[in-house]
C-alpha cells in the first residue's frame, strides 16, 4: 500500500490494495445462527457444514468436520502455534498497522472515499477493469491452495476449482466503480475494523482462540456483506445448497452435493465415513491421521522414560516437529 507521494501509476495500485484489503474487512449486520442439524447422516453432515461457513462459525466447523479426538489434538496445535508463532517481517508489521490505522482513525470513511474518487470514477462503467492486479492474485494464491490442500478429494478440489472460475467470470460483470456501492463497502469495512479491536500485527496474534475465531467469523460474514452489496450472495448459495446420499454400506456413503455459486449451477459427489455415530468428511479424516500417524507400540512407555530422566538408548531424542493440523495456520 502507497502512503506517500508517488508517480501515478503507483498510487493507482496503492489504492485498488487498500479498498481490496477495506473489502476484506467488512462487517456484516450481526446475527446468531439457528442451531445446525445433527450429523448423525452424512447429508445432515454436509449441510451443517455449509450453514456453520455460511454464518462463520469457524470453531464449530472444525468442531463438525473432525472427530472429538482429533479437534481436541487440532485444538493443542492451534494452542501450541499461537504460544510460537512464524517471526512478522517488519514489512508485514508495518503494513498491517497502515491498514489498520487508515481504517479506524477518525473520519476514516470519509477520507478513504475521497481517496479512491479519482480511481473509482476511472473504474466507472468498466466492468472488470479491475481484474488485473486482482486476478493474478488469485491465480497465484487460490488455485495453487485449491490444488495443494490435503483437506479436499478430488471431486472437492474440482468442485471449488468450478466455484473458482465461476467467481472469476462473474467479478468480471461487475461495475466495482458504482460511487454508492463503493462508500457501503468502506463503511463497512471501518466498521469492521474498528470492532476487531486490533491496532497491530502483534495484538492480533496475541488473541487467544476464542477471540480469533469471532474475529474470523467477522471477516468472514463481512465479506459476505461486501459481495451482497455487488450482488453476489454467498450465504444463500450456501443455505440453499442441495445435499443428499446417493450411497450408503455399513460406516460408509456418499453424498452429493448441488449448489448454485456466481449464477453458475454446481454438483460434484464425494465419500463420508461414520466414526462413533457420526460422520465425517472421508478426505479430512484421512488427510489428518496421515499427519498425525498413530504411536508405534511402546512409544508411550519410551516417551515416558525420557521424560522422567532416562533417554531411550542411552541418548536424549530431538522432539520431532508438530505436523501442521488443517486450518491451524497463523498470518
Amino acid at each position: 500500500m502507497q502512503t506517500g507521494k508517488r508517480h501515478r501509476p503507483g498510487r493507482r495500485q496503492g489504492l485498488a490494495v487498500a479498498f481490496g484489503c477495506a473489502c476484506a474487512l467488512a462487517l456484516a449486520a450481526c446475527h446468531q445462527a439457528p442451531p445446525p442439524p445433527s450429523n448423525v447422516t452424512p447429508d445432515k453432515a454436509v449441510m451443517t457444514n455449509l450453514r456453520l461457513t455460511a454464518t462463520g462459525d469457524f470453531d464449530g466447523l472444525m468442531r463438525n468436520r473432525l472427530p472429538p479426538a482429533e479437534y481436541a489434538q487440532w485444538r493443542r496445535e492451534w494452542d501450541k502455534q499461537h504460544a510460537h508463532p512464524v517471526p512478522a517481517s517488519v514489512a508485514q508489521q508495518q503494513q498491517f498497522a497502515k491498514i489498520m490505522q487508515m481504517l479506524t482513525e477518525p473520519g476514516a470513511e470519509d477520507k478513504l472515499a475521497k481517496r479512491l474518487q479519482p480511481d473509482l470514477a476511472r473504474l466507472r462503467g468498466r466492468k472488470g477493469a479491475h481484474m488485473p492486479i486482482l486476478a493474478g492474485i488469485l491465480d497465484a494464491a487460490g488455485k495453487q491452495m485449491i490444488a495443494n490442500s490435503p483437506q479436499l478429494g478430488p471431486a472437492q478440489r474440482t468442485l471449488v476449482a468450478h466455484g473458482f472460475d465461476a467467481f472469476t467470470a462473474w467479478a468480471k460483470t461487475v461495475d466495482f466503480g458504482d460511487p454508492g456501492k463503493a462508500r457501503k463497502a468502506i463503511d463497512i469495512a471501518c466498521a469492521t475494523a474498528r470492532q476487531l479491536h486490533v491496532q497491530t500485527l502483534a495484538q492480533w496474534r496475541a488473541l487467544d482462540y476464542a477471540t480469533t475465531m469471532k474475529n474470523y467469523g467477522i471477516v468472514w460474514n463481512g465479506l459476505e456483506s461486501v459481495l451482497n452489496i455487488y450482488g453476489l450472495d454467498l450465504a444463500r448459495s450456501l443455505n440453499d445448497a442441495r445435499v443428499d446420499s446417493v450411497g450408503h454400506a455399513d460406516n460408509r456413503a456418499t453424498v452429493k452435493l448441488a449448489i448454485t455459486f456466481a449464477g453458475k449451477p454446481l454438483a460434484a459427489e464425494w465419500p463420508m465415513v461414520q466414526q462413533q455415530g457420526h460422520w465425517y468428511d472421508e478426505a479430512l479424516v484421512e488427510a489428518w491421521r496421515k499427519a498425525h500417524p498413530s504411536p508405534a507400540p511402546g512409544a508411550s512407555a519410551a516417551a515416558g522414560s525420557a521424560s522422567a530422566g532416562t533417554p531411550a538408548g542411552g541418548a536424549s531424542a530431538a522432539p520431532s516437529g508438530a505436523a501442521t493440523a488443517p486450518g491451524t495456520s497463523r498470518s
